[in-house]
């Protein structure tokens, strides 16, 4: 395989199905329109769904059923202010030693990075793509692993230590919402160290956001942020009736000019491998 990629969810509750492939049910269509559109070059590719949500889930299920008696009214949208606003709020590094969800969350990327490096080599670049609070996780694990790896040196499995890197999609992503708490704020180091010139070369951190989607942002309006995010894209997805609306927040999985987006850029990468392959 030439190329990794990692595919990590967002904020709302996810089946906890795989197909044969141990591909989890939020990444399939994603997955499966990818493939279509790269054709070929598609066996290539190495894929992977990173799947967190099994930490939180059961939690937010568990106390909405103890509100089935309880005199509470507009009971479906309190079911999803606790299923998204559970999540963010459920995610958080706190001080108590008892309080593990922050790393049980980590801890779940880490077995879906496993998985994928089982497929793939040590120095294979990654590309990870990452909607709504997904990017903001991701955010954070790889900011924990820069702060272990000792750099610029490559570590013994470079793909395990993140510094394959070579590119990151966020969609419907609200980091900046979480750059509020402080004064000055750090991006992670992107891209990692270890990658090959012509690969480095076309790395990218590339984000997309809905016009109407109320949860996704720009991230280059965060000054610092523009030093390491290529691009901010609106692009309207989702059906015409759902195109408009907030509800689009779930609807980049599906659309046509998302994948479209994502495969022309998994390509270049593609690309960029041949070529140092070639160099080689």
């Amino acid at each position: 395989m030439k190329l990794a990629v990692a595919i990590i969810h967002g904020i709302g509750t996810q089946p906890d199905n795989c197909d044969v492939e141990g591909q989890h049910a939020f990444a399939q269509n994603l997955i499966a329109g990818l493939r279509r559109r790269l054709g070929a070059e598609a066996e290539q590719v190495a894929f992977q769904s990173l799947y967190w949500a099994s930490v939180l889930d059961k939690r937010q299920l568990d106390f909405l059923g103890r509100l089935r008696d309880q005199p509470v009214r507009w009971r479906w949208l309190r079911r999803i202010v606790t299923l998204f606003l559970g999540d963010a709020s459920g995610y958080r590094k706190v001080s108590e030693a008892y309080d593990t969800t922050y790393e049980e969350v980590h801890q779940c990327l880490r077995g879906g990075l496993n998985a994928l490096r089982a497929k793939v080599d040590a120095d294979t670049p990654l590309v990870v793509l990452a909607h709504s609070l997904g990017g903001h996780i991701f955010s954070n694990f790889v900011w924990d692993q820069q702060c272990v790896n000792k750099t610029p040196s490559c570590p013994r499995d470079p793909f395990l230590a993140l510094e394959t890197l070579a590119g990151l999609v966020t969609f419907g992503s609200n980091l900046p919402l979480f750059t509020f708490a402080y004064d000055t704020v750090v991006p992670i180091r992107f891209p990692g160290h270890c990658l090959l010139p012509s690969v480095r070369e076309q790395a990218r951190w590339l984000n997309l956001y809905a016009p109407a989607d109320v949860l996704g942002y720009p991230l280059r309006s965060v000054p610092a942020y523009a030093e390491v995010v290529a691009e901010d894209r609106a692009m309207p997805v989702g059906p015409w009736y759902q195109r408009h609306t907030p509800l689009c927040h779930l609807a980049y999985w599906d659309d046509r000019r998302f994948q479209n987006y994502v495969a022309h850029y998994l390509r270049d990468m593609l690309t960029a491998c041949r070529l140092e392959a070639d160099q080689g």
